[in-house]
């Protein structure tokens, strides 16, 4: 009986336990619980356009009467229209043309002669909202001395200009 007895107790013990700590967590403020939020943003922006314009003369053919002809060319970033370039960008001036011995070449900004490194130029910057027009002088040398060979020289010479957004 008095293991009975025992039992008892300890069932009520351990049933008025469950039933304190039930209740201390029912009102000690604590929740368990999921929850969803769902953000919307809507935005509306406008891309930043970079202007660059790059305006040249028609083609001019050396026949060798000439030591030197002059190409020009201007690069800016505005439009007619007044628009000017909403970014920074920066560019180079690159001449391709196969390599003679005969013909060398000379590049002027606005009349200040710029060094070219395997013509190519340094980089050069626009600025955004600054009207900027750079003019440019190709000098192209012909030297007859340096012309070994005794076909005429047939090449083209292309001017590039590359550009980057900063």
């Amino acid at each position: 009986m008095e293991n009975k007895k025992e039992k008892s107790k300890k069932r009520e013990l351990a049933i008025s336990f469950i039933i304190t700590i039930t209740l201390l967590i029912v009102f000690s403020g604590y929740s368990m619980g999921k929850a969803y939020q769902n953000t919307s943003i809507q935005a509306k922006a406008k891309v930043a356009e970079p202007i660059m314009i790059v305006e040249n003369n028609p083609v001019i053919q050396m026949n060798g009467k000439n030591e030197k002809e002059y190409y020009n060319f201007k690069v800016k970033n505005n439009k007619e229209t007044g628009e000017i370039t909403e970014v920074d960008l920066e560019y180079n001036i690159e001449i391709l043309t196969k390599t003679e011995d005969a013909i060398s070449f000379k590049l002027y900004k606005n009349n200040q002669e710029i060094p070219l490194k395997n013509n190519k130029t340094d980089n050069i910057k626009l600025e955004k909202g600054k009207v900027q027009e750079d003019s440019y002088k190709l000098e192209i040398i012909y030297n007859k001395n340096e012309n070994h060979s005794i076909e005429d020289i047939l090449q083209d010479v292309q001017i590039k200009v590359h550009s980057e957004q900063l």
